[in-house]
């Protein structure tokens, strides 16, 4: 594990993953000991916990004594970032998981520059098994018991062999677009499709190889930075649901192990879910 500071990256990544390991013992502390009121964000489905909150200010003011002068873009207080270095982070990823006491859920922790993502990590909670990656350097995997292994996305290039994982919309209740049509073809295309609730962890299990692809729409930023670096360097490719090459800011994502009969399959059969919709809330 790198300790130090290279020319590339401007922190040392053992300090934020200390840091990401402290902010995971406050929030599994904070369930432990029984949350107090959970609210609700844009609708119904959407949760919020005073440990979300919690957690996000106590990583923006690590993160500042890290790398002081760099923005914070969490997903509690949203703040779009000026600078040219800046933080990428999601409390909490699978706030419904941790408010129902589910025992999945992570911290999601980016550092970028401009456009580019230079650092990542995702710690899985509450096991404490971290994935992190760093630009040009691979991906990795550190286990609770400390042994460290790098990362490789799986060789599955059929769709019937294929394990998926998805996740849906908060607007759900309220759209038909909300990734049910997707879903259901996707279930009799392959061998199995799984929402295990935090997209982080579910994008870092394509880098481990353990699934070979992950759809979902409506994604933020927070989201993704920290799971798309990790499968880019565990030889992956993330795409929209029409095959451009995904961007933050786009509405649709495919992160997969890159395997170009298995991705053309994942957006041929996507896009063909989607024309079955009456309407569309995206073109791609």
């Amino acid at each position: 594990m790198p300790q130090t500071i290279n020319e590339t990256l401007p922190i040392a990544p053992v300090d934020v993953m200390a840091l990401a390991h402290e902010a995971g013992r406050l929030v599994v502390g904070m369930q432990e000991r029984g949350l107090g009121e959970i609210r609700t964000k844009s609708t119904d489905v959407d949760l919020v916990t005073e440990a979300d909150t919690e957690c996000e200010r106590f990583l923006a003011e690590g993160l500042a004594a890290l790398l002081p002068g760099a923005d914070f873009w969490g997903e509690e207080s949203n703040r779009s970032p000026d600078s040219e270095y800046y933080w990428l982070v999601d409390p909490i990823d699978g706030t419904v998981n941790y408010a129902t006491s589910v025992p999945f859920y992570s911290i999601s922790i980016a550092l970028n520059r401009e456009d580019e993502t230079l650092f990542g990590l995702v710690l899985k909670l509450p096991s404490g098994e971290l994935f992190w990656a760093e630009r040009g350097q691979g991906a990795h995997r550190i286990r609770p018991d400390g042994r460290e292994d790098r990362l490789q996305v799986n060789h599955v290039d059929r769709l019937g062999d294929a394990m998926l994982t998805t996740g849906f919309p908060y607007h759900r209740t309220q759209h038909a677009d909300n990734n049910a049509a997707e879903f259901t073809q996707m279930l009799t295309q392959a061998r199995s499709v799984r929402c295990l609730g935090s997209a982080a962890i579910e994008l870092a299990l394509v880098a481990a190889g353990a699934t070979t692809a992950h759809w979902e729409g409506w994604l933020k930023p927070w989201d993704v930075a920290a799971g798309k670096l990790l499968i880019e360097e565990a030889g992956g490719v993330l795409t929209t649901y029409s095959g451009e090459p995904y961007t933050f800011g786009k509405v649709s994502c495919i992160a997969s192990n890159g395997q170009s009969q298995l991705h053309s399959a994942l957006v041929k059969n996507l896009r063909s879910a989607r024309e079955t919709l009456a309407e569309r809330l995206f073109e791609e």
